[in-house]
């Protein structure tokens, strides 16, 4: 049965786009047919994996303008002109494009989600009055649901764009799971604050929408999303451990996710049991929710982001072909090979979360 997870948090610069990509790539490694699903009119997360580096302009609208391709684009553009998710599955024939993992796939994003972003936020409200709005909201989710499906994923990683937009709020509600990448920093601590009332208030809205329109258990917005932890990220470490400055951020954002995030999503039926967090977590020195501590990538991101993969993906010749020797070469391949167990037991974790 195929799973979802959405990656999310309504601030940016918080590597939400590169954690969707390694959390996927991770799972991919442990054996997991993974689709990567890119609903960020920026495109990030399809930057990031055909590699905007190594494509000149030419090369990318060839790859959009071909059918042979599935995009965001022509599922939006068919969503927005009135066809059904039936009727459009049943005509597409485009592939999902292939990663350098075998069992990582994308569906490329597309400028034009932010134009169904409006479509959907404004159906959300209006639907009781102008009924023949009423299955907008749930179109979107419902096609890559059942695409994932027919291609037997066992899991769809959806990477959202930072906004608290109609999209977002039905991608979300639709999902099985979620997670909030953090940065140590005051602005994420506010965010934190405010993702508490707002899917707080996505629940009540979804709920009215649901009741007022009269969709049954197998509408596709099931708005009962799980909380399986936040990813804490983009810190310098100091032996080990988070530097000060830093680690201070980071515990008053752990304990705004406790304090309130939690409970109210606890109140909801929107997070998974502590008692199964703990479990996850068991021979780790995490705390509940925390599913990862993950120090700045340094440079390594940049052999990384040229190569498309992640960091700890990297080989021994593909670090050293960046040019570095000696001491600097052994660092970063030790650097790797700790990212590489960090993921690993990332992915570990999110698979017991899960299953």
């Amino acid at each position: 049965m195929t799973k979802s997870i959405c990656l999310f948090n309504h601030k940016g610069g918080v590597s939400k786009t590169t954690t969707a990509f390694n959390i996927g790539w991770a799972l991919a490694d442990k054996g997991k047919k993974v689709l990567l699903v890119d609903l960020d009119s920026q495109c990030n997360l399809t930057g990031l994996v055909l590699g905007y580096g190594a494509i000149d302009d030419d090369d990318m609208a060839a790859f959009y303008s071909s059918r042979s391709n599935l995009t965001m684009g022509p599922i939006v553009d068919a969503l927005i002109n009135g066809s059904t998710p039936d009727a459009y599955i049943a005509g597409e024939q485009g592939k999902f494009f292939q990663t350098g993992n075998k069992n990582l796939m994308l569906l490329a994003g597309h400028l034009n989600v932010s134009d169904l972003d409006s479509q959907i936020s404004v159906a959300l409200k209006i639907a009781s009055g102008i009924p023949a709005t009423r299955n907008i909201p749930g179109n979107l989710p419902k096609i890559i649901q059942n695409l994932a499906k027919r291609e037997g994923f066992d899991y769809v990683i959806y990477d959202l764009s930072p906004n608290v937009g109609g999209m977002n709020q039905v991608v979300l509600m639709s999902s099985d799971y979620f997670i909030v990448p953090t940065s140590p920093d005051f602005f994420c601590l506010q965010a934190v604050g405010s993702l508490t009332k707002n899917i707080a208030k996505w629940h009540r809205e979804i709920n009215r929408f649901k009741e007022d329109n009269q969709f049954g258990g197998d509408y596709p917005i099931r708005n009962q999303p799980q909380f399986i932890g936040s990813v804490q990220q983009r810190y310098r470490p100091r032996n080990d451990k988070p530097a000060m400055s830093f680690g201070k951020w980071i515990e008053k954002i752990r304990e705004s996710i406790k304090m309130g995030l939690i409970p109210s999503l606890q109140a909801i039926g929107c997070a998974v049991a502590e008692s199964k967090i703990e479990s996850a977590l068991s021979g780790s020195d995490l705390q509940p929710y925390d599913l990862a501590q993950i120090p700045d990538f340094n440079s390594l991101i940049a052999i990384s982001q040229q190569l498309s993969k992640p960091v700890f993906s990297l080989s021994d010749s593909e670090i050293q072909g960046s040019g570095q020797f000696g001491h600097a070469l052994n660092t970063m391949k030790e650097s790797r090979d700790n990212f590489s167990s960090l993921f690993d037991s990332l992915a570990t974790r999110v698979i017991a979360l899960t299953t």
